[in-house]
């Protein structure tokens, strides 16, 4: 009986690996499955237009010579200014943009002031700019900043008299751009601006010589349009 037992207890270990073999499950090989995932257009790329609205306040500081003496005036001029602007960026894949932009503005700011001892009119009715900007973007924001060539009207006349001159100088400024949809955008930018002479000259009599400075502080806010 014993060796009848110890026979089977040795036949059991002699199986053993042979029924792990058998009992063993073999692990399912790992599947790969390709994952596409779609590329957002950049935010800030391509054409864009919009409408602006601020305040703007501009200084004068002109000169009259002539036979009869000379004289001076200082003035500042503060007013409404409406325009619209429109623009194209390119964006790279650091979040730089760079771009161009140029606006068109009508601003409500005529003033008066005594000179010779004649009470004048005068004022900027439109102006204009054509600018480079370069700017980063961060998250749904754009910061940028911006400078180039600009151009006005400034009237300067009595009475019902308006003449006027076209002047041209330089802008430099600053602002953000914040977009609440892929196409809609909003802005606030501040800007300075110089017109650094404008010769009036002609308007004020043989053997007189005008001339005049200005230069203007202007904040604006817009809504803009992506295409």
């Amino acid at each position: 009986m014993t060796r009848t037992v110890a026979a089977a207890f040795m036949a059991a270990l002699a199986g053993g690996p042979s029924l792990a073999a058998d009992l063993a499950v073999t692990a399912p090989a790992p599947v790969y499955q390709e994952v596409y995932v779609e590329e957002n257009e950049l935010p800030w790329d391509g054409p864009y237009l919009g409408l602006r609205g601020g305040y703007d306040w501009t200084h004068t500081r002109g000169t009259i010579s002539g036979a009869g003496g000379s004289s001076s005036w200082s003035d500042s001029l503060a007013g409404a200014q409406l325009g619209a602007f429109g623009g194209y960026n390119f964006q790279f894949e650091n979040n730089l943009v760079v771009g161009a932009e140029a606006d068109a503005n009508y601003t409500f700011n005529e003033s008066q002031y005594v000179a010779g001892g004649v009470s004048r009119n005068h004022g900027i009715d439109w102006s204009g700019s054509l600018r480079g900007r370069i700017g980063y973007a961060v998250g749904n924001a754009l910061i940028y900043g911006t400078a180039g060539a600009a151009v006005a009207n400034f009237y300067l006349g009595t009475g019902s008299k308006r003449p006027h001159e076209v002047i041209y100088g330089y802008t430099v400024g600053a602002g953000v751009d914040y977009a609440f949809t892929e196409n809609i955008f909003a802005r606030l930018e501040y800007r300075y601006t110089g017109y650094p002479s404008a010769d009036f000259t002609g308007y004020f009599g043989a053997g007189n010589k005008a001339d005049q400075k200005a230069s203007s502080n202007t904040v604006t806010v817009g809504l803009g349009a992506k295409f």
